[in-house]
């Protein structure tokens, strides 16, 4: 008689949700300072061009999934004043700074930020005009099932963006970052926050499909018209998804 066999469905992400949300909980009071030096002050830029993809406009209502400290939400709102964004994390103490941050820059009726699950959305079908995500992703357990759930509260024709840390392949900016990943990054995680947050983080980034990859599983869970985009040389990318239109 064969032996019996353990079927156990391998999770997307590098670590668990409940580590996860401890790990962001941790760095909270340092994520922002410390994402600006190690990209450079690029992460600002990159958030800009995200928000741009997902074009935004006035009374159009948004889904921020894994909105952590809200600077995502409060682009949009720069970019489409009187739209409204409802933001999602799974980290209390991330979302705590990001509703101070809205608060003070006078945004709190038109930003809503709570704690919930990309895995299980507590919002309608068709409820939100377009969504986006930064730097999230690659941290979903089970990233199919998330970005159906995405796909199914987003109307017909509605845009779904991803910005997502990625590992350059390039000759030049592969071996570049490799060592920026090694020797910079450590030392000033070590001085701003956690060292071991931010090898996660490096580790993460190669762990994560190839584009070519990703943009299909967007198409297994719904989208339609999946493209990419490299900026700064791949190491970040965007993705970008169309729900199919009722007609489609």
């Amino acid at each position: 008689m064969p032996a019996k066999t353990e079927h156990r469905k391998r999770q997307d992400s590098l670590i668990s949700a409940e580590e996860n949300r401890a790990m962001f909980d941790k760095i909270a009071g340092y994520y922002d300072g410390t994402n600006r030096i190690l990209s450079l002050g690029l992460d600002g830029y990159w958030r800009r061009r995200a928000v741009a993809c997902l074009s935004p406009h006035a009374d159009g209502k948004y889904l921020d999934v894994g909105c952590g400290t809200g600077d995502v939400a409060i682009e949009i709102l720069r970019q489409a004043p009187d739209s409204s964004v409802s933001g999602i994390d799974r980290s209390e103490k991330m979302v705590e700074i990001g509703r101070a941050k809205t608060s003070g820059a006078g945004l709190e009726n038109s930003i809503s930020l709570d704690m919930g699950d990309v895995l299980d959305l507590a919002f309608p079908d068709n409820y939100f005009d377009g969504a986006i995500t930064s730097f999230c992703i690659r941290n979903v357990t089970d990233r199919r099932r998330g970005i159906t759930e995405i796909c199914r509260v987003v109307r017909p024709g509605g845009l779904f963006v991803i910005l997502e840390l990625t590992e350059p392949t390039g000759l030049i900016m592969k071996p570049l970052f490799r060592i920026y990943a090694g020797a910079i990054m450590p030392l000033v995680t070590k001085i701003m926050s956690s060292v071991s947050a931010y090898r996660y983080l490096s580790a993460s980034m190669a762990d994560f499909p190839r584009p070519e990859i990703f943009i299909d599983l967007m198409a297994e869970a719904g989208f339609v018209n999946t493209r990419y985009t490299h900026l700064t040389g791949g190491i970040v990318t965007l993705f970008v998804g169309e729900v199919p239109s009722q007609n489609s």
